[in-house]
């Protein structure tokens, strides 16, 4: 049985949340991770390297006896790859890095969200990579398309299935590796990458588990519509409003557990009629309200008005949710009852959804629920960096990602998500 759980202590998660994406765009792409000294290519235009060693990256030595029969597999430092692989008119270019010990290996293919994100994802990705390798097993990632030493530009009217079949070939790549279990193949990814993963999951019986870092429970115009309502709100509430606001937010709590379209309608308009109680709210942007049928049919080539639920609630592998309970850039509270019910019905004992508190988009620590209290926890991390400027400190972490391997996440996120990958 599906158990939602809603944290008191300990669990974390990583990924930019839009001030701190905004603020990291102002600067140049990465061009993707320095790497060490390589080998020759392989026929996939690998290039193994030997995996840096570093203060905050913590591989255990693996033992293995004096002689061992030469048809027996040897166990293998840790090591990273570089890839080049194509998807249609895309060339992407991404790390494998693979654990120490005695291949085949699972592996876990990372997806970014909707920023225009490296294979590192600026450095909040490798404490998440440590992690999965500490449990044993091997990650890939790959610069989006446009960024860092990936070719091609993403469509806004087929992105996500430009997104989708771009991981359908990088599996394909794993899969081909004699050093990669085709059976243990995962997905990791979060916020855009729930849509992205989630349209792979209906078109692929190679996925054997999947983590999903604060992914919407609905449609992207829902999910887009609640997040210009949350950031209307962090305005301030005008004189004589509060009251009226806090009804609807009541209205909204009761709302949240929508199934029918009905119900769904009745969600939208509490929405619509929290924007009243702001301070300042975008005028004029048409968030549209799904229609009746378009909402029943939920054809996913119709990417804004698609929910993912659907596919979920028809997949029999584990999945691992996580989201905190102060995102405003899509609503978590909704997000953790749709994917209960969706997972519940799947049925995998194995599933797992995980609501933080006080944790952001980013599943970072200390969130109040606007971007201006996500930046100013921002600003306090790399203070305690030792820099006084913010641009000083994201040159920094670009020329470093390692940077970020202390950054903070949610008590306990980070554990979680090795504890998981360890029962699998």
């Amino acid at each position: 049985m599906i158990t939602l759980v809603t944290s008191n202590s300990s669990h974390t998660s990583t990924r930019l949340s839009a001030v701190l994406l905004a603020v990291l765009l102002l600067l140049p792409a990465c061009a993707g991770q320095p790497q060490p000294a390589r080998a020759e290519e392989s026929a996939f235009t690998s290039t193994p390297t030997l995996l840096p060693a570093t203060p905050s990256v913590s591989l255990s030595v693996a033992t293995s006896p004096a002689v061992l029969p030469e048809t027996v597999a040897q166990p293998q430092p840790a090591r990273i790859e570089e890839i080049t692989f194509q998807s249609g008119e895309f060339t992407l270019v991404g790390d494998l890095w693979l654990p120490e010990g005695t291949a085949p290996f699972p592996v876990i293919l990372l997806n970014q969200g909707s920023g225009l994100d490296n294979r590192i994802d600026r450095g909040f990705a490798l404490p998440i990579m440590e992690r999965m390798q500490r449990a044993g097993y091997a990650t890939f990632s790959w610069d989006k398309p446009g960024v860092g030493e990936s070719t091609g530009q993403l469509s806004d009217t087929r992105l996500l299935h430009e997104r989708a079949q771009i991981l359908l070939d990088a599996i394909e790549v794993m899969k081909a590796r004699p050093d990669i279990d085709p059976h243990r193949i995962g997905l990791e990814g979060g916020s855009q990458a729930g849509y992205v993963m989630s349209l792979v999951l209906s078109m692929s019986e190679d996925i054997a588990f999947m983590i999903c870092d604060s992914c919407p429970g609905m449609s992207g115009v829902d999910q887009s519509t609640y997040q210009a309502m949350a950031l209307a709100l962090c305005t301030g509430t005008p004189e004589g409003q509060a009251d009226q606001r806090a009804e609807l937010l009541a209205d909204l709590d009761a709302t949240r557990d929508y199934e029918t379209y009905d119900q769904y309608a009745h969600y939208r308009e509490v929405i619509e009629a929290l924007f009243e109680t702001a301070s300042s709210a975008p005028k004029g942007l048409g968030f549209e309200v799904v229609p009746e049928e378009a909402w029943r049919l939920n054809d996913p080539k119709i990417e804004g008005w698609w929910s993912p639920m659907e596919v979920i609630r028809h997949t029999k592998i584990p999945v691992l949710v996580l989201l905190g309970d102060k995102d405003w850039q899509m609503d978590p509270l909704q997000a953790a009852d749709a994917w209960s019910k969706a997972l519940q019905a799947a049925g995998n004992s194995h599933s797992r959804v995980e609501l933080f508190p006080d944790a952001n988009h980013d599943l970072a620590a200390h969130a109040t629920g606007c971007p201006d209290g996500d930046k100013e926890m921002f600003e306090k991390y790399v203070q305690s960096l030792g820099y006084t400027s913010l641009e000083t400190a994201m040159t920094a972490i670009q020329e470093n990602p390692e940077l970020m391997n202390q950054f903070p996440f949610a008590p306990g996120y980070l554990d979680l998500i090795e504890e998981w990958l360890r029962g699998l």
